[in-house]
């Protein structure tokens, strides 16, 4: 009995993680592309570059994701060992981020294990491999492959956090805001009414 339950404790655990896991997927495939709405040319090249640089600061790991899916897909089928290798990397680079939300303010890992440090130890790990088992081919199609859906996405997705409100909507803002204020007002003037009317109704009459 006590093994089986522990198994099914293990399961249940391992299905929750799945369902957090397909959950957060989800969440980050929302976030990418929501919706058609959501992509628009920009209106001249300047809010363009402006929109870029924004995009890519925002959704950068969700472009170093899609850019790491394609060069593992292009290894998988003749270089198997680096496929290996660099989800080893993968997992140590994941542990070293879980560290960094585990302890923010830890000065062992800013200072001795900096982040630029360990990309860059990252990064040089990752083209060793490739370079030793002769996958320059592979890395570079997965480049040819993402960076212009990185390029395309990056101009094109519109922020709706950071572009301003059209004027319809700030029609009904303008609208919304002078109907509560309006309100706020009568409510304001009943509080005040109130008590005058009470007064009134409670102080004696004067005999006529």
């Amino acid at each position: 009995m006590g093994a089986a339950g522990a198994i099914r404790r293990a399961a249940a655990s391992a299905a929750d993680r799945a369902c957090a896991g397909a959950r957060g997927f989800r969440r980050a495939l929302a976030r990418f592309a929501p919706r058609p709405s959501a992509f628009a040319p920009a209106a001249d090249a300047e809010a363009a570059a402006v929109r870029a640089v924004r995009n890519l600061r925002t959704f950068r790991l969700h472009y170093a994701v899609l850019q790491w899916a394609l060069l593992l897909a292009s290894l998988a089928p003749r270089h198997r060992a680096s496929v290996v290798f660099l989800m080893a990397a993968s997992k140590g680079l994941l542990v070293y981020g879980g560290l960094l939300k585990a302890f923010p303010n830890s000065a062992l890992l800013r200072r001795l294990l900096d982040r630029r440090l360990v990309a860059a130890v990252f990064l040089a790990l990752v083209l060793a491999d490739i370079v030793a088992a002769g996958a320059v081919a592979n890395l570079l199609a997965a480049l040819a492959a993402g960076v212009p859906i990185v390029v395309l996405h990056a101009s094109f997705r519109v922020r709706d956090d950071l572009e301003g409100p059209s004027p319809e909507a700030a029609g009904e803002n303008g609208k919304d805001d002078e109907t509560a204020a309006v309100v706020e007002k009568k409510e304001d003037g009943d509080v005040e009414a109130g008590p005058t009317r009470r007064s009134m109704a409670a102080a004696p009459r004067s005999p006529k």
